[in-house]
């Protein structure tokens, strides 16, 4: 597109000289100098016409040259994608062409074993019929001789039997004859007989059954009877008269380990009786306690007795391995203690 600029410039023209003038009266020269400015306008058109034009047909040219290489481009994926297309329709093609001949030639060579080896069972099997075929017969002959056998033995240990006893036989044949019941006639008076026999078996077994939970359940109330009283004398013996006061009992134990730096650490474990008091209180009670004083021979000797029947009752009542570990190292513990007494 064509455009126009204004430049604007200032001039400026330096000049001097002399001018003569006539003689009038003496007549001489002046001499004169100076400076003259003056501003000057340039208008200056620049016509772009033409290169406009030739940049619209370049424009032109790069267009069509974008839209061949486009078209190229377009042209070259679709070919690229036909190939690889047909490349892999090929590969496939062969894949299960191959995979096929291979299963048809295993399929071939297991047909062919099959039928060898079908053909081997059915000889197997043919021989196998043949050999039971036999070996029924020989078993046929075989049983047939020896039943033949130990019936002769059975008709001749028979004879020589009767032979020996004869009048005894005969009169126990007799007597089956005659107290064998052909008919139902005597039916009535055996149902009735054993009916009764029936009766009086199943009176004595209900008796006995009666007799049997009577007892156990004397037994039950015997062992409650016994369990209440024991529980009653423990709870009598516990307990104090209305309106008297007496010291209460109660075990404890304290282990107190020492630390760094001379500390030491202390843990109570109490009785439920003693749950509701203080434990700073009992602190102070143990520490005024002291633990001076040894205890007697006397109190040792129980300690250790009932000590010894706690740990061998362990070990007849519990069978399990876990027990009786927990039972010999507490007796080792118990002999390297020193057992002590608070001192008074």
């Amino acid at each position: 597109m064509s455009y126009t600029r204004r430049f604007s410039r200032s001039v400026t023209i330096r000049y001097s000289g002399s001018v003569s003038y006539p003689a009038s009266e003496h007549g001489g020269s002046v001499s004169y100098s100076g400076s003259a400015s003056e501003t000057v306008h340039f208008d200056v058109t620049v016509d772009t016409d033409p290169f406009d034009a030739a940049v619209d047909g370049m424009k032109n040219g790069v267009d069509l040259l974008t839209g061949s290489v486009v078209a190229t481009e377009a042209a070259q994926l679709g070919a690229i994608d036909k190939a690889s297309r047909k490349i892999g329709d090929t590969i496939v093609a062969g894949f299960f062409k191959t995979v096929r001949s291979d299963i048809s030639q295993q399929i071939t060579q297991l047909k062919i074993n099959a039928e060898a080896l079908l053909l081997q069972l059915n000889k197997l099997a043919e021989r196998c019929r043949e050999k039971q075929k036999q070996m029924g017969s020989d078993y046929h002959r075989i049983a047939d001789r020896y039943i033949k056998i130990f019936t002769d033995l059975n008709t001749e240990l028979e004879n020589r039997i009767y032979s020996i006893d004869e009048p005894v036989f005969q009169a126990t044949r007799t007597l089956d004859k005659i107290g064998s019941h052909t008919g139902n006639e005597d039916a009535a008076a055996i149902v009735s007989v054993t009916a009764g026999e029936n009766a009086h078996v199943h009176s004595i077994l209900a008796a006995n059954l009666a007799k049997r939970q009577a007892v156990e359940a004397i037994e039950k109330g015997k062992r409650f009877l016994e369990v209440q009283h024991a529980t009653d004398e423990v709870i009598r013996k516990g307990l104090l008269p209305i309106g008297e006061s007496a010291p209460l009992s109660t075990p404890y134990c304290v282990i107190e380990t020492s630390g760094e730096k001379g500390s030491v650490n202390r843990e109570m474990f109490i009785s439920p009786l003693l749950v509701n008091i203080p434990k700073d209180k009992l602190n102070e009670g143990i520490d005024s306690k002291g633990w001076n004083g040894n205890i007697s021979d006397e109190d040792r000797r129980n300690i250790n007795d009932y000590f010894n029947q706690r740990i061998a009752l362990l070990h007849q009542e519990s069978d399990s391995i876990h027990d009786r570990r927990v039972a010999d190292l507490t007796a080792r513990l118990f002999n390297l203690s020193k057992t002590a007494a608070p001192g008074k």
